[in-house]
């Protein structure tokens, strides 16, 4: 009596023949090849994306430390301008003033300015001519309040205009809520720009998505046939665009950092005289990144891998869910 080869008859599970058909296949193959031109062409526009969301959002940083530096040395400091009038003698109401504010509670540092820094103030804009110096400008004093103990500046300001005919005291209220206001607006324009790069960012990746799916459609429906889930799919896309993310976020902040790290030098050479120089610094305090600035740096590179990696993962499982409707 023959014996019958059921090995031969008795059909072959799917898990067993998708195991052995694993044996042959390339281990670890990614649904997304890295070297494909979606990779690729993905990589450079994030890096691009990246590198001028960096150059943004350092931007505002810079402004932002700045802006603070300006408005804690302008609330510390307090300006007296003294009119010139028929009759008096100016150094002797500069004296005048000078001691009435020693014995002032709050003052810290009282500096009267003389004749010749007077006109060197104005120098900027008007230039240097012998002709100022037959000019009647108004006398300075710089006074430097102690942050700790300030003086009531508004009492002050009384009682020295009422005392000294001729005396103007300035606390910089009008330019601090100025700094205030222009930096505000900085902010909320690169907080905008931000946005709109992130957007932009998100309908590439799921631009990249659909390709991706389209191009490697039969891997994707033998994974369904074989019984991969939706997410087990999804995850092998994140992880493509979550790497493609993360090295162009890189790419992007690495270039951003060169380009501060150069900012000093390239500032020096498009600054047309020392002056010009100095208010562009004083602007952006040189253009130098701090801790903080490489911090933020570092977040570029997480909101971008993040974006990456969310927007995927939505493009994907949409996708999907619209085949298998």
């Amino acid at each position: 009596m023959s014996t019958v080869d059921t090995s031969q008859t008795l059909p072959v599970p799917i898990n067993t023949r998708a195991q052995t058909a694993g044996k042959f296949a390339r281990p670890n193959a990614p649904i997304v090849p890295p070297g494909s031109v979606t990779g690729r062409s993905l990589t450079l526009v994030i890096a691009i994306m990246g590198f001028l969301a960096s150059l943004t959002a350092c931007g505002v940083y810079l402004i932002f430390n700045a802006a603070n530096v300006w408005t804690k040395k302008i609330e510390a400091e307090i300006t007296i301008q003294i009119q010139p009038r028929a009759g008096d003698m100016s150094e002797d109401k500069v004296a005048e003033i000078t001691k009435f504010l020693q014995d002032q509670n709050g003052i810290k540092r009282i500096t009267p300015f003389t004749r010749e820094q007077s006109l060197k103030l104005v120098e900027p804009w008007i230039g240097k001519s012998d002709v100022l110096k037959n000019f009647a400008i108004p006398r300075l004093i710089a006074v430097e309040v102690d942050r700790d103990n300030p003086p009531e500046v508004s009492t002050l300001k009384k009682v020295l205009e009422a005392k000294y005919p001729g005396a103007l005291l300035d606390d910089h209220g009008h330019w601090r809520h100025e700094i205030r206001r222009l930096t505000r607006f900085l902010e909320f324009a690169g907080i905008g720009m931000l946005i709109l790069m992130a957007m932009a960012t998100a309908a590439v990746i799921v631009a990249a998505a659909t390709s991706a799916l389209a191009s490697n459609r039969e891997i994707v429906s033998v994974l369904n046939f074989i019984g991969a889930e939706e997410k087990f799919i999804a995850r092998q896309f994140e992880a493509h665009f979550l790497k493609v993310g993360v090295k162009a976020g890189i790419a992007g902040t690495s270039m951003a950092a060169i380009v501060f790290l150069c900012l000093p030098y390239i500032t020096e050479g498009v600054s047309s005289s020392v002056t010009s120089e100095a208010e562009i610094r004083r602007l952006v305090n040189a253009g130098t990144l701090d801790l903080g600035g490489y911090v933020v740096l570092l977040l570029v590179v997480v909101v971008v891998a993040a974006i990456c990696k969310m927007t995927s993962r939505y493009g994907v499982r949409r996708i999907l869910n619209q085949h298998n409707a």
